[in-house]
């Protein structure tokens, strides 16, 4: 197939969030960086299931359509630092798809490469062996694929097995997932998203009992390191902001508060923030002075340790 539509395009990635919705739990399972919280499962669902969901309100058979309405969902649905690097991933996608109606594989390199490029500029201080990496990977992969093969499957396929050879790479780039013995979660979510968006061109099931037969087995890391961090508290934002604020100087106020700082902009002067922290209510009064907030979320990721892995926090 050398031209993707808008409505296969959108069946295409809802293959891929079927596929991954069946091993979220298991990404969940190895989830021991950047903090073992083991939660990077879901908030990747969430982002996912938010695309969806955006995608599937879409009329017509417009694939730039399809690209922005995903990306607008990723940003407001997704959670976590996993959720909002792939919400970058969408963003930087569309961005890449522009304008097109249709995508040849041409078009579908050029996405997927300004995705993983706008997935790294969310994080503050990007490092090698995450699903950055893993993305990056893919688009690489994909863009060589597409020099010799005009076939858009194809090159989802030739990005797919770029990420999962990068994915086996990360269990060595990065020590803590060295010493646990497990790849990078977020990028393993990655890499089942793509599986499923291959699944697809193959006409292969994606339900239940397919997932279970080719998962597997989830690696023990009960032992995953504790949240010893000072910045316990998980934390995002929606900030309804006055209309001189710009993206840099909000990531320049609030950088000092916390650690792994995300900011993005939304549509109508809204951005989405998240922030490990360790004063949840002096962000609140920090971001009120920016404008209004019209959601939050805080979780003790301490806690969220304690539940995945069973591990007591050090004292």
């Amino acid at each position: 197939m050398e031209r993707l539509r808008g409505t296969r395009f959108r069946r295409a990635l809802l293959a891929g969030i079927e596929w991954f919705s069946h091993h979220r739990k298991y990404v969940d399972s190895i989830n021991v960086f950047p903090v073992a919280d083991g939660d990077t499962g879901k908030n990747m669902q969430h982002a996912f299931q938010a695309a969806g969901k955006a995608m599937t309100a879409v009329r017509g058979n417009n694939a730039s359509e399809m690209a922005w309405a995903a990306a607008r969902g990723a940003l407001l649905g997704g959670r976590g630092c996993s959720g909002m690097i792939l919400s970058g991933f969408f963003s930087g996608f569309a961005e890449g798809v522009g304008e097109r109606h249709t995508l040849t594989s041409a078009d579908l390199v050029r996405a997927l490469q300004v995705g993983s490029a706008r997935a790294r500029e969310r994080v503050e201080h990007p490092r090698e062996g995450t699903i950055l990496s893993v993305g990056e990977a893919a688009a690489e992969k994909a863009a060589e694929s597409a020099k010799h093969n005009p076939d858009v499957f194809a090159v989802l396929h030739s990005a797919w097995e770029g990420a999962v050879q990068a994915l086996g790479r990360t269990s060595r780039q990065l020590a803590v997932l060295q010493q646990h013995q497990v790849v990078d979660a977020g990028g393993q979510g990655l890499v089942f998203f793509l599986e499923g968006l291959v699944r697809y061109s193959r006409r292969e099931p994606l339900d239940a009992a397919a997932a279970d037969a080719v998962r597997t087995p989830a690696p023990a890391v009960r032992r995953a390191a504790p949240v010893l961090t000072a910045y316990k508290f998980c934390t995002e934002w929606l900030l309804e902001a006055r209309p001189e604020t710009t993206l840099k100087s909000l990531r320049a106020a609030l950088s000092s508060l916390g650690e792994h700082l995300m900011v993005a902009a939304a549509p109508e002067h809204t951005f989405k923030i998240h922030i490990h922290v360790q004063d949840p209510e002096y962000v609140m009064r920090s971001l009120s002075a920016w404008g209004s907030i019209t959601w939050h979320k805080v979780d003790n990721m301490a806690e969220q340790h304690r539940h995945t892995f069973g591990a007591l926090e050090h004292p």
